[in-house]
C-alpha cells in the first residue's frame, strides 16, 4: 500500500505542476496582449519618433559630376540677365534680344527675336509668356511659333501664365492702384478687375479658371498681405484671408490650397482661405522656392558666412532645418525634393530632412534647373549640363 500511495502522490504533484505552468503561460500571454493593446493605443505618441529612422542612414547617392560635351557648354549673349525654364521637356532661354528653344542634347531648335527693353518670361506647360516690364506689350510662344502678341494702353507691372494658356496681366491704372486683365489661349479678354490696393503677386489655380492675388496695405506703420481668391466666370470672390503681417514676395496655388512667402514670415491657407500653418523667420531670408504644397526657405548669417535651409510641408509636419558651414547660393523645390546649390556642389533633400544625393560642381555657377535626368548649371554667360540622379 505504501508503494501505491507514493505513486499516486507523484502523479497528483505532477498534475499540479503542469496546471501551474499552464496558468503561468496563460498569465504571461494575457500580460503581453495587454501590453500590445497599450502600445497600439499610444501609437500617436511613439510612432512619429520612429519615422525616418530607416531612411536617415541610407547611402547618399554620389553623382560623378562629369559635364556633357558636344554642344555644351551653351554660350548666352547678354550675360547674367538671361532667364531659363523647362518648357515641356525643352530648355528655353530668354536673353536681352532673343528667345531660344534648345533640346536636352543642346541642339538649337528655335530662335526668335524680341524688341522688349526689359523682357521677362513665364513658362507653363507647352507655352511661354514674354512681356515687357514697365512696357505695354506681351507675346505667347509655343515650340513652333509665336501664338499671338498684344499691345496694351497701360504699362505692365507683371504678368502670369497658366497651364491651360490663360494669361493674367497686372497693369497700372489712372483710376485705381492697378488693373488685372485675363486673356484666354487665343488672346481674347475674358476677365478684368480694378484693384484699390496694390497687387504684389498673382497665381492661377491648377485648372486655370481662377486665381489668387495678394493685396498690400499699410496699417499702423506695418505692411499687411491679404490673399483673395476668385473665379473668372464670377464677379464675386471665393474667399478673403485674414491680413498677414509681412510683405509678400511670392504666391503659389495647388489643389490643396495657397502658400504665401513673405519677407518676415510665410503661411499656408486651405481652399476656404483659413490659415493652416505659419512660420515666423528667425534669420534673414535670402531665397526660397515652393511647389505642390512644399516650400524651402534659405536664410543667411552674414556675420558667420553660413546658411540655413528650412523645409516646410503643408500637411502640418514640423519644420526641418539643415545648417551649412558655408553660404548657399540657391535653392529650388522640384520633383518633391529640395535642390541646394552651394559654392562647392549640389545637394538634394527630401522634406523629412534626409539628404538623398550630392555632386561636386564649380563655384562659377549661380543657378540651376533639372529637366528629366539632367542638371543644367547656369554661369554668367554659359550653360553646362551633367547627368544627375537622386
Amino acid at each position: 500500500m505504501a508503494t501505491e500511495y507514493n505513486t499516486q502522490d507523484i502523479v497528483v504533484a505532477r498534475r499540479r505542476r503542469n496546471r501551474r505552468r499552464r496558468m503561468q503561460k496563460l498569465f504571461l500571454f494575457l500580460m503581453l496582449l495587454l501590453l500590445a493593446g497599450i502600445i497600439y493605443a499610444r501609437r500617436d505618441v511613439w510612432y512619429p519618433k520612429l519615422e525616418g529612422i530607416g531612411t536617415r542612414y541610407q547611402t547618399i547617392r554620389q553623382n560623378d559630376g562629369t559635364l556633357a560635351e558636344g554642344n555644351f557648354p551653351l554660350t548666352v549673349s547678354g550675360g547674367i540677365d538671361y532667364e531659363t525654364a523647362d518648357m515641356n521637356g525643352s530648355l528655353v532661354i530668354l536673353s536681352d534680344a532673343n528667345f531660344y528653344i534648345y533640346g536636352l542634347d543642346g541642339n538649337l531648335r528655335e530662335s526668335r527675336q524680341h524688341a522688349y527693353a526689359n523682357a521677362m518670361m513665364e513658362v507653363a506647360g507647352k507655352k511661354a509668356l514674354i512681356y515687357e516690364s514697365s512696357g505695354n506689350q506681351f507675346r505667347v510662344e509655343s515650340k513652333s511659333k509665336t501664338l499671338y502678341t498684344k499691345e496694351l494702353d497701360e504699362q505692365i507691372v507683371f504678368a502670369r501664365l497658366s497651364s491651360n494658356g490663360n494669361v493674367a496681366v497686372v497693369t497700372t491704372s489712372q483710376l485705381c492702384a492697378c488693373t488685372i486683365r485675363v486673356y484666354d489661349e487665343n488672346g481674347q479678354e475674358i476677365y478684368s478687375r480694378d484693384c484699390v490696393d496694390r497687387v504684389s503677386d498673382l497665381a492661377f489655380n491648377p485648372k486655370g479658371n481662377g486665381c489668387s492675388i495678394v493685396l498690400l496695405t499699410v496699417q499702423d506703420g506695418q505692411i499687411l498681405s491679404t490673399v483673395r481668391s476668385f473665379l473668372f466666370d464670377s464677379k464675386g470672390e471665393q474667399w478673403t484671408s485674414e491680413p498677414l503681417n509681412t510683405f509678400c514676395i511670392s504666391l503659389s496655388v495647388t489643389d490643396s490650397g495657397v502658400f504665401l512667402m513673405g519677407d518676415t514670415r510665410c503661411a499656408f491657407y486651405d481652399n476656404a482661405g483659413q490659415q493652416t500653418g505659419m512660420y515666423a523667420y528667425t534669420g534673414t531670408l535670402v531665397g526660397g522656392s515652393s511647389e505642390n504644397g512644399k516650400a524651402a526657405l534659405l536664410f543667411e548669417n552674414e556675420t558667420k558666412r553660413r546658411s540655413s535651409l528650412v523645409l516646410l510641408d503643408s500637411v502640418g509636419a514640423d519644420p526641418r532645418q539643415i545648417d551649412f558651414d558655408m553660404v548657399v547660393k540657391n535653392v529650388h523645390v522640384m520633383d518633391e525634393n529640395a535642390y541646394v546649390l552651394t559654392k562647392v556642389g549640389m545637394e538634394t533633400y527630401s522634406f523629412d530632412g534626409t539628404q538623398k544625393s550630392s555632386v561636386e560642381v564649380s563655384d562659377s555657377y549661380d543657378d540651376f534647373l533639372r529637366i528629366d535626368k539632367y542638371l543644367f548649371l547656369f554661369g554668367y554667360d554659359k550653360i553646362d549640363r551633367m547627368d544627375f540622379a537622386n
